[in-house]
């Protein structure tokens, strides 16, 4: 009984880490409206000549391994980042919205999904290649076998795509949060020089 309590705690944890994670980045609505996603669309359709053929997976199991070590260095990289003053103001909730993410929250999301997307195009290239043998369906699927490779190449190469799209959406979350920085340290320097001048007399 402790150990299927236990599997159960397990799997709900990681189902509220989803929910928490899912919330941060906008849900299915930032989803369809991310033009990071649209890029990759774009993309996806010129590159239909190359995923459309086989052996297309050989160049995402080259380079998400690498993409993805590099993430996760620069999410470690992320979580040390400034003072203990900026972390207070980057973890501070807006009094309007109570309930939604702070932007610590929002930038961790964003690497959150763009590892997870990273994930999931890796799992979908292995798969695929370990899927390409040859097999003795039964009539009916051999027919339809073709599309359905061309489906899978576009679904797989596809969320590649997105996941190299989304390195931008990463970047430029990092590129606000320096911005908020970068505004935390004048307003303390004006502030120090306020109380400078105001005890100096000046």
């Amino acid at each position: 009984m402790t150990s299927d309590a236990d599997s159960k705690s397990m799997y709900r944890d990681v189902r509220e880490n989803f929910a928490v994670y899912w919330h941060a980045y906008g849900g299915v609505r930032a989803l369809v409206r991310s033009p990071y996603l649209h890029l990759a669309l774009v993309l996806t359709a010129f590159a239909y000549p190359y995923w459309s053929a086989p052996l297309w997976w050989d160049t995402v199991i080259s380079v998400l391994p690498n993409l993805l070590g590099f993430t996760l260095g620069g999410f470690a990289m992320f979580m040390g980042f400034g003072d203990e003053q900026f972390k207070r103001t980057l973890v501070a909730t807006d009094p309007d919205a109570p309930d939604e993410p702070t932007l610590f929250v929002v930038v961790c999301g964003a690497f959150v999904h763009f590892i997870v997307m990273q994930c999931a195009a890796l799992l979908a290239a292995l798969l695929a290649k370990a899927w390409w043998v040859y097999v003795p369906w039964p009539e009916p699927i051999a027919r339809a076998l073709p599309w359905l490779n061309l489906l899978g190449g576009c679904v797989g190469f596809g969320l590649f795509l997105y996941a190299l799209t989304s390195t931008l959406a990463a970047t430029m979350h990092v590129f606000r949060m320096a911005t908020v920085y970068d505004k935390v340290q004048r307003m303390r320097q004006q502030l120090e020089e306020a109380q400078e001048r105001s005890r100096t007399g000046h």
